[in-house]
């Protein structure tokens, strides 16, 4: 069990030393104000390309991790496993509520047109349900933490 510790050290090193050294790459690359056949060159060439495959293969590994961390749980303990899910289906449930509604927002009045140019509605939609959902998490948390120090109190 200890040698199987220092693998996975290593290879958490391994892959952040690796990502760092990418990410590097990116900093070679050229200005925003540069012309745009340097900026194509650049986006369409090798070191762009490292770094956009690395980031890739991070994600897909994490992505893959999870799931075969959650299954495990699920066949080894299911019930609990289950409780710990309530969450994250009460985070989606609420998310597609909240892209539904929509917003009134628009790219004119948030001044997109000018800065990046035309942005769909549904990326607008989707980002406005997804900072909601965030702003609705962290203020349940905080009440969360609060009516558990005022419990505590209460009931001590």
């Amino acid at each position: 069990m200890k040698d199987i510790s220092k693998y996975m050290t290593v290879l958490k090193f391994a892959l952040a030393l690796i990502g760092v050294i990418v990410c590097l790459f990116l900093f070679g690359g050229p200005a925003s104000t540069d012309e745009l056949s340097a900026i194509e060159t650049f986006r369409d060439g090798a070191k762009m390309n490292a770094a956009t495959y690395y980031t890739m293969f991070i994600l897909v590994g994490c992505i893959a991790l999870i799931l075969i961390f959650f299954f495990t749980q699920l066949i080894s303990n299911p019930k609990r496993t289950l409780m710990s899910i309530i969450g994250i289906v009460a985070s989606l449930v609420l998310y597609v509520i909240l892209y539904a509604v929509g917003t009134s927002d628009t790219a004119e009045s948030l001044g997109l047109i000018n800065s990046i140019g035309d942005v769909p509605d549904s990326t607008i939609r989707s980002t406005t349900a997804g900072l909601y959902v965030v702003f609705i998490g962290l203020a349940v948390a905080l009440l969360a933490i609060l009516a558990g120090k005022w419990l505590g109190k209460v009931f001590k």
